[in-house]
Order: structure tokens, then C-alpha cells, then sequence
């Protein structure tokens, strides 16, 4: 799809499941499902070899209430998987993709899909080997996104000598790229995002939309 093949080709995770004696419905087990959520992301976008101890540590939860909420680490993967293709549809929904030129669509989308780097490192990463639908899931999601390429190429803004699905695999590809270097301290996460909606810019849109 997009995010998935941007790294690597690779499938992914069906929708979380709430455990049985967990039910989402309570304002305390929902919170407390998120702080671990929010905690497993933090710690294991950073750390790859990060067990479960750790990210009920960063939790500020026990072993035994991570494990009430998700059993095994394929139940936190997937959780976090179905969280991310929430986050996605927000950051689409919050650029606002239908206001203004194409052009500046398209710079606020990059501006929020940053935020979703830690999410998607998490994922590339952990599901490497998994079976799933979360990348239909995303893609679907993102048809949006394809519209309003669709529409840039109508209106002469984005270059229609590239295909739609070519310049989503590359803004994918160039927002890779900056949370990687971020992430390793290369560069600063400004100058990251700066870098990677240049980029994107220099690659999707017409020499008259960048002007």
C-alpha cells in the first residue's frame, strides 16, 4: 500500500480486540488502555527489543494489568495497529484535504502524518511476519488522500506523469525517511519535517503549484 511499502513489503495486523474481562466501556480501563498504548509506542519505537515488562514500566501499570488488557504481544501490536489507522483517518479529517489549492492540501497532510512516525515505526517493525488487514485498513483510509491527487492532476498542480499511487508510496518514502533520521538524532525533528515536505513538494507538485 502506502506506509507499509515505503519500508518494506510487508503485511500486518487484524484490529485490536479488548480482552473479555476488559471491556472498553469504563472511563478507567479505556484511559488506563491508552496510557499502555501511548507507553508501548513510545518505548518500542526506540527500541526494538523492548519486552513487555518495559512497556508496562513506561506504563506506570503491572505485569498482570498489561496482560488483563493485552495477553500475548501480538494483542498490543495488533491494538496498536487499529489505534494507528484511527490516528490516520484524524490526521486526513484535520488537513482539511478539500480547503484551498491541492498544494497546500497536500503540505498540511505532510504536516500531520509526522505526528503518526512513531506509530508506523512501531508497526514496520513488529509486523514484519504478520498476517493481517491492517494495511488494506490503511489503505483504504487514504483514499482521500488519492482524491486529492486526483483532483491536483485535474487542475494542473500535481504532476500527472506520475501516477497517484506512485507519489503516495513516495510521500510515505520521504516521511520514512525523516523520522528515521530524527529518530537516530541525525537531524532535528524541524528540520526533518521541513526537509520532508520539500521534498515531497519537489516530487509531486508542478513547478507552477511549488512557486
Amino acid at each position: 500500500m502506502t506506509a507499509r511499502t515505503s519500508a518494506r513489503s510487508t503485511p500486518a495486523a487484524t484490529p485490536s480486540r479488548a480482552a473479555p474481562d476488559e471491556p472498553p466501556t469504563s472511563g478507567t480501563r479505556t484511559r488506563t488502555r491508552r496510557a499502555i498504548l501511548d507507553a508501548a509506542v513510545s518505548v518500542l519505537s526506540t527500541d526494538k527489543s523492548a519486552s513487555l515488562g518495559d512497556v508496562a514500566q513506561a506504563a506506570q501499570v503491572g505485569r498482570t494489568t498489561l496482560h488483563r488488557y493485552f495477553p500475548e504481544r501480538a494483542d498490543l501490536v495488533e491494538a496498536i495497529g487499529a489505534e494507528t489507522v484511527e490516528r490516520t483517518r484524524a490526521a486526513i479529517a484535520a488537513a482539511r484535504l478539500d480547503d484551498g489549492p491541492p498544494a497546500s492540501a497536500l503540505r498540511r497532510l505532510a504536516f500531520e502524518y509526522f505526528d503518526l512516525g512513531p506509530w508506523y515505526m512501531v508497526l514496520f517493525t513488529e509486523l514484519a511476519d504478520a498476517e493481517s488487514a491492517f494495511w488494506a485498513e490503511s489503505e483504504q483510509a487514504e483514499e482521500p488522500v488519492r482524491e486529492l491527487l486526483r483532483r491536483g492532476q485535474e487542475a494542473g498542480a500535481v504532476d500527472d506523469q506520475l501516477s497517484v499511487a506512485w507519489i503516495v508510496r513516495t510521500l510515505w518514502w520521504m516521511l520514512f525517511n525523516a523520522w528515521s533520521m530524527a529518530d537516530d538524532g541525525e537531524i532535528s525533528r524541524a528540520d526533518a519535517l521541513r526537509m520532508a515536505v520539500r521534498s515531497i513538494e519537489g516530487v509531486a507538485l508542478t513547478r507552477e503549484a511549488r512557486a
